[in-house]
């Protein structure tokens, strides 16, 4: 796990964390600051993994943290629903035995990418975009996702 960018991202983190506690959240693995031997230099966090009502803030903003936020459902209809209600849209993993039920599912989720039994697996030349408020996507992957990066614009005069 490399770092976080900064002093001021890694206490942003910690106070998102310490926020989301503080909800009800549950730290089912808690994050630790660390220092790798050999890389005293830089702000490391072990990673967590907490579980807890929807609302938390560390379930419903991108923190860009070493973190994943497990929540519980009753069924598919359910699962939809708490994914979809979210501000962002950038990528998604459905873990499945059931490929028909996974694939239903990823398909009524609210995100461009969406991974069946993996996430981050990319294929060259496939579009790599968001939805809602996570912005442009995640990199290059293709001429369609370059083409995101750009604002064409127009700007017209009369010849006279």
């Amino acid at each position: 796990m490399g770092p976080l960018v900064s002093k001021a991202h890694y206490e942003r983190v910690s106070n998102h964390l310490a926020m989301d506690k503080a909800e009800g959240a549950e730290a089912l693995l808690d994050a630790k600051a660390v220092k790798p031997n050999g890389f005293e230099h830089g702000y490391y966090m072990s990673p967590s993994l907490l579980t807890g009502d929807p609302d938390n803030i560390c379930c419903r903003e991108e923190i860009f943290d070493p973190s994943a936020y497990v929540l519980k459902f009753s069924d598919e209809a359910e699962a939809i629903r708490l994914v979809n209600r979210l501000p962002y849209g950038l990528a998604n993993s459905v873990w499945s035995a059931d490929l028909a039920r996974a694939g239903r599912v990823a398909e009524q989720i609210i995100a461009d990418n969406s991974w069946i039994n993996a996430h981050n697996v990319f294929a060259y030349g496939l579009p790599y975009r968001a939805v809602n408020l996570s912005g442009l996507g995640g990199g290059v992957n293709s001429l369609d996702s370059l083409l995101d990066y750009l604002r064409p614009q127009t700007i017209a005069r009369p010849l006279t």
